[in-house]
């Protein structure tokens, strides 16, 4: 942990990590906290210490936000330290304090300085939990202004809103005939997570949308795919899991959880695996690929499958995770990305830079501190309307 809280320190930690380090931080006796703080700004050489050459003060004000940011429900703190020697205590309550750093760097130029953003997170103007539901016979359903609760039944399922951003199927009666299909689509800048009537869950990422039975019968389980979905499925030998994946491919597990990201705007459907194992099948060819956990199957739209050995599953789920995970990606691939989840436009003036970047961002911040860290790395852009134009 020790290596973990120097990381945090330096606003260093993924997300995952500051996660860990605040459970551990609950968990621990005050006195070893205390002597992990000690220890990490002794190595980290600060200066200004009190007149005893201790550094109780920065201790103490460090430990007082570390424990507050554990309690608070918003998870936010307001810093508190003001004097020069606490650019490193800024540090650790920017991370505790529901702040964030956000990195955005250059592949192509590993020197260049790291772009921090001193920020809160921000709800407005970034995507949110919004979804319209369609039932079987076309009517349709607002879901973020549905109460929670039960929303409605279609044939013998029981559509339930367990939570905002939740989405439930639960059956009444198991011995159902009746072929009922509903459709889900979130819009530009919306997130929702579906739950079948057979217990798998379904998480869409923005600009998507799923078709599927209200209830699963006969052979299999077969759902529709367009755009970016993550799919835990719960285990039934007898009734393969399968997901048509934007008139590319066709994904078929039994249980399992990977990733599919399938946008017609894209040139490939990827399907991500990470746990378990999948066949991937191509429509237009009928080739079909068995991956393993850490891999992905690529699917053009000739139908022609490729297969990655050692994908970055991180950067495939990123987006479920509440960040945009970037690893030597173009800019055009970026803007994308940003596009479907702050609902806007993108233009180009003149050619596409080619540019490459690599970097983490949480999808909480605002669209606008994301221009700015754009702006930092030479990309300049302006705003009209839902129009991002990217200057020449």
């Amino acid at each position: 942990m020790k290596d973990i809280f120097c990381k945090y320190l330096n606003n260093q930690c993924s997300p995952q990590e500051v996660k860990e380090l605040l459970a551990w931080f609950s968990a621990e006796d005050e006195s070893v906290l205390r002597a992990l703080i000690t220890a990490s700004l002794e190595e980290m050489d600060v200066e200004d210490k009190d007149e005893d050459n201790k550094w109780s003060p920065v201790t103490d004000k460090l430990f007082a936000n570390i424990k507050a940011q554990i309690k608070s429900e918003k998870g936010k703190v307001v810093p508190v330290l003001k004097r020069p020697w606490v650019q490193i205590a800024a540090a650790v309550l920017l991370v505790v304090g529901g702040f964030a750093v956000f990195n955005l760097i250059k592949k192509t130029n590993p020197n260049q300085n790291v772009v921090n953003i001193d920020t809160p997170k921000q709800d407005a103007d970034s995507g949110s939990n919004k979804a319209i539901l369609t039932l079987a016979d076309g009517s349709s359903i607002v879901l973020e202004t549905a109460a929670n609760g039960t929303v409605t039944q279609q044939g013998n399922s029981k559509i339930v809103k367990p939570a905002n951003g939740q989405l439930a199927y639960n059956l009444l009666n198991e011995k159902t005939t009746e072929v009922l299909f509903n459709s889900i689509a979130t819009p530009r800048g919306g997130q929702y997570q579906l739950i079948f009537s057979d217990g798998s869950k379904a998480w869409l990422n923005a600009a998507s949308s799923l078709r599927f039975p209200v209830a699963f019968i006969g052979n299999e389980r077969k759902v529709e795919l367009t755009g970016e979905a993550y799919f835990e499925v719960a285990k039934n030998a007898s009734m393969p899991f399968k997901v048509e994946i934007a008139g590319k491919g066709e994904v078929e597990v039994l249980g399992t959880h990977f990733n599919v990201s399938a946008y017609r705007e894209e040139a490939t459907a990827n399907t991500t695996l990470l746990e378990g194992s999948v066949r991937v099948i191509g429509l237009a060819t009928g080739d079909s690929h068995i991956i393993n956990p850490g891999e992905q199957a690529q699917v053009d739209s000739k139908g022609q499958i490729s297969v990655n050995k050692n994908a970055d599953t991180k950067q495939a789920i990123a987006w479920k995770n509440g960040t945009f995970n970037f690893s030597n990606v173009d800019l055009a691939v970026a803007l994308r990305q940003l596009s479907r989840w702050y609902d806007v436009d993108i233009k180009f003036e003149g050619s596409v830079p080619q540019r490459h970047f690599t970097g983490e961002i949480h999808r909480d911040l605002k669209l606008q501190q994301v221009l700015k860290l754009l702006e930092e790395n030479n990309v300049f852009c302006k705003l009209e309307g839902k129009m991002l134009i990217v200057k020449q």
